[in-house]
């Protein structure tokens, strides 16, 4: 057997193995994807996982040129905005919705339903935070409104403490990219 032929069968040993100790034990985060899920991506319209939303970056400009970057769902229909975020479990440290609406408004927000603590940063049509209320936790009934102290257009709820650990304020600006 030529030396050529026996390093080709090592190589297609070894990545068997490497296969089958990855499904077994899960060892590093590498999935299969199909090519219409790349190309979303590569399109910038990633949808979340569990939810088919689309992904957009978000960049809250905190002053000094300093960026925080984040990764948002849109709520921009009725239904999604009435579900929100409710029932879920886990969102990531740079991770929110961003709720979209066709005209000024100073509806209110709840947290029923809600499984983790928010805070929610409201959003006038120029981008410009107008209104935060930080640290809001979940409850089961008759859960208080939250109104923001003036009207706004949009509404970006992330985790609670996101505001305080990036030093997030009124008055800061949003860009996010929704074509």
């Amino acid at each position: 057997m030529s030396n050529q032929l026996k390093l080709l069968l090592y190589i297609i040993f070894i990545a068997g193995i490497f296969y089958f100790l990855q499904n077994k034990f899960d060892l590093f985060d590498i999935s299969f994807v199909d090519e219409t899920k790349i190309s979303d991506i590569f399109k910038g319209n990633e949808k979340a996982e569990d939810t088919g939303s689309v992904l957009k970056d978000m960049e809250i400009s905190i002053g000094d040129g300093k960026i925080v970057n984040l990764r948002v769902e849109i709520a921009d229909t009725q239904a999604e905005r009435e579900l929100g975020l409710s029932h879920r479990t886990f969102l990531g440290d740079y991770e929110g919705m961003y709720f979209v609406f066709e005209q000024n408004t100073n509806s209110s927000f709840w947290m029923k339903d809600m499984l983790i603590p928010l805070d929610i940063i409201f959003v006038d049509e120029g981008g410009f935070i107008v209104d935060i209320k930080e640290g809001l936790q979940p409850c089961a009934s008759s859960c208080p409104s939250v109104f923001s102290g003036t009207t706004y257009r949009y509404v970006l709820e992330v985790n609670s403490g996101f505001c305080s650990t990036n030093d997030v304020k009124i008055g800061n600006s949003v860009l996010v990219n929704l074509k």
